[in-house]
């Protein structure tokens, strides 16, 4: 895991719980059809500063992105509103420091913002034609 630099899986459309657990030199992730992600699977990947995630539905489990020290960036396309099934999932990310931020779509900031488990990072949630100001 500690030598893994890139992801480039474009068929795959979920990643189980812990498949990138400790991936600390993981700079690089293209996953354009994932639709869900499960605990602990970038937990640790403390090289990963932005993650694009085009058709995202679901984040399971509890820990996916604990201590990925330099995850700033969560880009979340899917005109739907992403499931955050614990609140945890970001513990101690600059995201629960309050400095990294999720983008969404424009007309879905609001409702990412009052939704279940979101709302724990309302401030941290922005619309995607606002990352250049804040990114």
């Amino acid at each position: 895991n500690s030598k893994l630099l890139s992801i480039d899986l474009p068929n795959i459309t979920s990643i189980p719980d812990n498949t990138f657990y400790n991936c600390i030199s993981l700079e690089s992730v293209n996953l354009p059809n994932v639709t869900s992600i499960g605990g602990s699977s970038f937990r640790l990947c403390v090289s990963l500063k932005t993650l694009d995630l085009p058709k995202f539905t679901k984040i399971n489990g509890i820990y996916t992105f604990r201590d990925s020290n330099l995850l700033k960036t969560l880009i979340l396309r899917s005109e739907t509103i992403c499931t955050l099934s614990n609140t945890d999932a970001f513990f101690n990310s600059p995201i629960a420091k309050g400095t990294g931020y999720i983008y969404v779509p424009d007309d879905l900031v609001e409702s990412y913002k009052s939704a279940t488990n979101w709302s724990t990072y309302a401030d941290q949630i922005k619309a995607i034609s606002e990352m250049g100001a804040s990114a």
